[in-house]
């Protein structure tokens, strides 16, 4: 007899029932669908383990696929198969300059160098401390003069970087088996910061005072490997601690030999409390050859702001990241390929990335790569030089196609909108006033959520489906899209502006209202803005028929006052099908308000929907949007 119990089912009840079923169906047991009976409290423990089984299953499943997996350590396990290795913590830096004054000591090398971690800096925020240190060696030659001012030794075009956390040593010794994994009992780790050194025996190791060592090298930082290789990995491990290993001697060149002496050096840092610190003032004392050297002799300049820092890369990044990092494949060859290596090196400076092929800009530009980066907030532009001249560097070593690639600030395109609601008092206690302050906090979070980023889309439908949501006492509800462009006005000078919006524009014959206008802005010691012309005597030509004209509104773009008297007839026109506004010859002597832009509002030829392309991102503007309740009385 077929079994009728489904042993995926995972309700307690259905399974209960399925096995009397079961019993039913075989007429060999009597009393079993009575509660109170023995066979019944069997079938209740049947039903209560096959619950849990089916839930257990159900979870492992869930765990052993990258879409669905919840689990931190499942997730790390299976993009690691997928050869990415998820984010650790990163360490905030900041960029300095350090000269030292030694004139009149007496005894000191002309060359002077300062190793990894001689140069400890301390900053404050929120009345907690934090230090600083730097990572590479730092090198300087007086010339006789007595003044060092230090360079870092393998690339002495940048500044001096320092990165917070605290200085941490682990050790090990190399045993006889091949892969050996070195587990460092930290979760705190930047492992961009880890320095490995390998000593040849005990003896020699850092612990006793030697200095005849091997530095390995991170395997996300190698562009070749071959047999003379000495690379490492340094992975999250299931547990939150940091994995080291080497490979078994083949896969990643040379390994550390049995006997040999490990020493892992890092940084255990607290991620992104320290970002924008804005001071940074000398903590240990330095010695060079021996002399320690006054703070009053120590110059110590911060170039920027503390940034960078971040915590552990979360699982919906993992979920995203990995496939983009593993089709990439540590090359550039698409797109999407200069985007995912970028962020991988470089997440904790963008909030998000947009990289296209020169053949797909409206200024077509073939053998070339655009890449446009919204930065995170407090990010300085000496940080951001400095980001960009990285990402530069990544492209030289990743690109396998002779492209260049070039920066291209986002574009944002504001929207406002008139929202108007239909209400019903009597279908609520709550007052209309409340309701409305409700619907704009919705419309807010519609636009937080679905705007601000590339490749996002506002929809009208999408949002007012959140306003009629607000109360059951909102029976419906209508709204009118503006977008809106923001010109930095060059004061006081004649000067062209151009803005092209990413949708078509209203026809100015289409309405007998403006499709464009702008904000208030002072020509000629007069407060006035811009519109396309209202009353214009424009030329109708049709097919087989003698010219005719319509007076109405036009695309030529015109100044008038608040009053509406005509300063310039004359400053530029509007294309709707391209939505290009071009502004000629336009002097402006100052905004009102203490503004440093004026905004330029155009009607959308297709009010439900915009969307944002390449480098171009959409943001709500509330200060032009407004709400109004219309109160309607039902039975």
């Amino acid at each position: 007899m077929p079994t009728t119990i489904k042993s995926s089912d995972l309700d307690f009840q259905n399974l209960k029932e399925s096995l009397k079923t079961f019993l039913k169906e075989g007429g060999e047991f009597n009393d079993y669908d009575f509660e109170g009976s023995g066979l019944s409290n069997v079938l209740d423990v049947l039903s209560h383990n096959t619950h849990i089984n089916a839930l257990v299953a159900n979870f492992a499943l869930n765990e052993s696929y990258l879409v669905t997996a919840q689990l931190r350590p499942s997730v790390v396990s299976l993009v690691e198969s997928l050869g990415y290795i998820p984010d650790s913590k990163k360490a905030a830096e900041s960029a300095v300059s350090l000269t030292i004054n030694t004139v009149g000591i007496a005894g000191l090398a002309e060359v002077v160098v300062l190793q990894p971690g001689e140069l400890v800096l301390r900053g404050t925020k929120d009345d907690i401390d934090y230090t600083f240190t730097n990572r590479v060696s730092l090198i300087a030659n007086a010339q006789g003069t007595g003044i060092y001012t230090f360079e870092p030794f393998d690339n002495p075009d940048q500044p001096i970087k320092v990165y917070e956390g605290v200085e941490r040593n682990q050790n090990f010794i190399v045993g006889t088996e091949q892969d050996e994994v070195y587990v460092t009992p930290d979760s705190n780790i930047d492992i961009e910061t880890a320095i490995i050194k390998v000593f040849s025996d005990q003896g020699s190791s850092v612990v006793d005072g030697g200095s005849a060592f091997t530095i390995y090298t991170n395997l996300l930082d190698a562009t070749t490997i071959d047999e003379a290789s000495r690379l490492y990995v340094l992975r999250e491990s299931p547990n939150g601690y940091y994995e080291l290993t080497f490979g078994n001697g083949n896969s990643l060149g040379e390994a550390p030999k049995a006997g040999n002496v490990i020493n892992v050096n890092y940084l255990r840092t607290r991620g992104e409390e320290a970002n924008g610190i804005r001071s940074l003032v000398l903590r240990n004392p330095i010695t060079l050859d021996g002399v320690e050297i006054s703070p009053d002799n120590i110059a110590v300049t911060m170039l920027s702001t503390t940034a960078g820092g971040g915590d552990k890369e979360t699982i919906e990044s993992m979920r995203k990241n990995a496939p983009f990092q593993y089709a990439a494949q540590n090359r550039m060859v698409t797109a999407l390929d200069y985007s995912s290596l970028i962020l991988k090196k470089y997440s904790t400076f963008i909030e998000d990335i947009k990289s296209w092929g020169g053949e797909d800009d409206p200024k077509p530009d073939y053998g070339t790569t655009f890449t446009s980066i919204v930065w995170k907030e407090g990010i300085e532009n000496s940080t951001i030089a400095d980001v960009r001249k990285g990402i530069i560097a990544i492209a030289d070593d990743f690109s396998i196609v002779s492209f260049n690639l070039k920066f291209t600030d986002p574009v944002t395109t504001y929207i406002s909108t008139e929202t108007f609601f239909q209400f019903n008092p009597s279908l609520t206690g709550i007052s209309s006033s409340t309701i409305r302050a409700n619907v704009e906090r919705n419309i807010a979070n519609y636009f937080a959520v679905n705007t601000g980023k590339f490749d996002q889309v506002f929809r009208r439908s999408n949002m007012l489906t959140e306003v009629d949501a607000t109360d059951p006492s909102v029976l419906s509800s209508r709204s009118k899209t503006v977008i809106q462009r923001r010109i930095l006005p060059l004061l006081n000078f004649p000067h062209n502006y151009e803005e092209t919006f990413p949708t078509a524009l209203q026809l100015p014959e289409s309405t007998n209202e403006a499709t464009i206008t702008s904000s208030l802005f002072t020509y000629k010691n007069q407060i006035c803005f811009i519109r396309n012309r209202l009353n214009d005597r424009v030329r109708i030509t049709e097919v087989n028929a003698p010219s005719q004209f319509r007076v109405g509104p036009s695309s030529v773009l015109e100044v008038v006052t608040q009053a509406g008297r005509i300063l310039i007839e004359n400053v530029g026109q509007y294309f709707p099908e391209t939505g290009r506004v071009s502004i000629t010859g336009l002097k402006v002597q100052n905004v009102p308000g203490g503004k440093n832009y004026i905004k330029l509002f155009a009607i959308p030829a297709n009010q439900s929907v915009v969307v944002s392309e390449l480098n171009n991102i959409i943001k709500h503007d509330p200060e032009e949007s407004f709400t109004k309740a219309i109160v309607v009385e039902t039975r």
